[in-house]
């Protein structure tokens, strides 16, 4: 065995891993006219991005218009908050399903007030082309070099990107699955750009799958399997969904 360090040796490994930058974490809520509605652990940017996505995704408002001022206020260490303004009669309608816990990065139903509210009434899309799995595959491949935050960290973010005829018009990162989707979609609300798929790094449950349709996309494209009630609720609301499988092989489920 060759003199030296071993790639094994405890110690250098721990000095390897103190060197590494990693990724952000913090609290942050999002608030409706200033009352708390949803707190998350979330990559602290694109938060504008952020709470527009989810307003729109979680059906709070149906069109980004409805969004009066997005506000964004820094507690240092503590955390960060969004103020989304709407309209007064939208607002207490938000408030009966307000999240009264605290959401993980990894859970997009957490502290919901009742099960019920896990699987809000959707309309369906109208039919939209299909793309084709070739262009599905080469979009997935531009996203990556537009990771911007997973390449100084090197790795530990998801990522989403909306797209308009094959074309990547924003990419967002954050250490939550759902959080990047809705950064995503709230960049390209802000932006004006129309955009017709979605296309995110994480597995697939129900949950993204309503918010693809209430942002009115009509395709999510994802990295693994999709559950079954994340198919069935494609299939009965008109949306197109893919799973690339890490690249290696495409399946069409609605």
């Amino acid at each position: 065995m060759e003199s030296g360090v071993s790639i094994l040796d405890p110690e250098q490994q721990t000095l390897s891993d103190n060197n590494r930058k990693l990724p952000p974490e913090a609290p942050i809520a999002i608030t409706l006219n200033g009352e708390g509605f949803a707190v998350f652990m979330a990559t602290p940017e694109d938060l504008e991005d952020f709470a527009a996505g989810f307003a729109i995704s979680e059906s709070i408002v149906s069109n980004f218009s409805d969004v009066l001022a997005i506000t964004l206020h820094e507690y240092g260490h503590e955390g960060k908050s969004v103020n989304l303004q709407i309209d007064d009669e939208l607002f207490f309608v938000a408030l009966k399903r307000r999240r009264l816990m605290t959401g993980t990065s990894g859970c997009g139903l957490c502290g919901l007030d009742s099960i019920r509210a896990a699987l809000r009434t959707l309309t369906p899309l109208s039919p939209h082309p299909a793309p084709t799995t070739q262009s599905i595959g080469a979009t997935f491949e531009a996203m990556q070099s537009k990771q911007t935050l997973n390449g100084i960290y090197g790795g530990g973010l998801h990522a989403a990107a909306i797209c308009c005829e094959d074309n990547i018009l924003e990419v967002r990162e954050d250490i939550g699955r759902h959080n990047a989707m809705d950064k995503a979609l709230g960049a390209g609300l802000r932006s004006g750009k129309p955009f017709d798929m979605v296309i995110t790094t994480s597995r697939c449950s129900s949950d993204l799958v309503q918010k693809a349709v209430s942002a009115r996309v009509g395709t999510l494209a994802v990295m693994a399997t999709p559950s079954d009630l994340a198919v069935k609720l494609a299939q009965e609301n008109c949306l197109n969904l893919y799973s690339c499988n890490r690249g290696y092989s495409f399946t069409r489920y609605s």
